[in-house]
C-alpha cells in the first residue's frame, strides 16, 4: 500500500483478468471516453486481446482486492516510446491516485528502456482529462 491507500502493481501479461473487470465496472460515461468507438463489453474483450498481443504494460490499482484503476503503457513497434492510458472507476478518481499511477508508469517506461511515454488519463474530478509527456534518456 502506499500513500493512496492502493496496492499499486503491474500485471502479468497473460494476467488480464483483472483489469478486464475494471474496465466493465466503468460507467457508460468514462467508457465513451476511454473507448472513443464501440464502448460495448465485446469491445472490452477486443481491447483486452489487443493489449496481450501488443505486449502493453498494465498496471493496476487495488483498493479491498479489487482493481479500481489501470494504466495501459503500449509500447510502439520499435520499442523507444509509448502511449499510455489512465482510466479509474468514478468513486475513485483523484489526483493523489493519478500521481501515484503515472509515477509508477515512468518508473516502468524507464526500466524498459523507453524513451518517451504520453500518458493521457481521467483523474481529480470526474471525466476530467490530464496529459503529460515524459521523457527519458
Amino acid at each position: 500500500m502506499n500513500h493512496t491507500g492502493f496496492d499499486i502493481k503491474v500485471l502479468p501479461t497473460a494476467s488480464i483478468e483483472d483489469h478486464h473487470a475494471h474496465l466493465l465496472r466503468l460507467d457508460y460515461l468514462d467508457r465513451c471516453l476511454f473507448f472513443s468507438v464501440g464502448n460495448d463489453d465485446r469491445a472490452v474483450d477486443a481491447h483486452c486481446l489487443r493489449l496481450m498481443s501488443s505486449q502493453a504494460i498494465v498496471i493496476g490499482a487495488y483498493a479491498h482486492g479489487r482493481m479500481r484503476a489501470s494504466i495501459e503503457i503500449v509500447p510502439d513497434r520499435d520499442g523507444k516510446r509509448a502511449a499510455a492510458t489512465l482510466i479509474a472507476e468514478t468513486d475513485y478518481q483523484s489526483d493523489a491516485l493519478a500521481e501515484a499511477m503515472m509515477t509508477r508508469a515512468r518508473d516502468e517506461a524507464k526500466k524498459r528502456g523507453l524513451g518517451r511515454l504520453d500518458v493521457v488519463g481521467m483523474t481529480g474530478a470526474p471525466q476530467t482529462v490530464r496529459t503529460q509527456i515524459a521523457r527519458f534518456g
